[in-house]
């Protein structure tokens, strides 16, 4: 006598349910990552238009003596806000000025700030 093959008929619909879930917490995570990967990028693109500032602000001072006019820093740097001190320098850099940056771009709710300090020579880049 020959033995019938009997089809199990919810076989089909727990394979289904189970793959879809599979997928579903799958794009769940790339969702999520997508969404931290993206705040990174941003407060890395940040941090580069400051460094980017900064750098051009530090040679203006060393070319002219002076800082880049704000209304221009302004335009040219959206969002950016720098603070310059100026100090002489002691010890191996005496007879030099030190020129201290500190640029803040604010990213969503959090800041995002460089620091940069260079030394000139006092009589030919120094801040007037």
């Amino acid at each position: 006598m020959m033995k019938k093959h009997r089809k199990h008929k919810g076989m089909l619909s727990v394979e289904l349910v189970v793959a879809i879930s599979v997928l579903a917490t799958i794009i769940g995570v790339l969702a999520a990552l997508g969404v931290s990967f993206g705040k990174l990028n941003n407060r890395l693109w940040a941090k580069h238009i400051c460094c980017n500032a900064g750098q051009a602000q530090i040679d203006a001072i060393a070319a002219t003596g002076k800082p880049i006019d704000s209304v221009k820093f302004k335009k040219l740097w959206p969002g950016v806000t720098c603070n310059i001190e100026t100090s002489d320098g002691s010890g191996a850099w005496q007879g030099l000025q030190r020129i201290d940056l500190t640029l803040r771009k604010k990213v969503k709710q959090k800041d995002v700030q460089i620091h940069l300090i260079r030394y000139l020579p006092a009589a030919e880049g120094g801040v007037q």
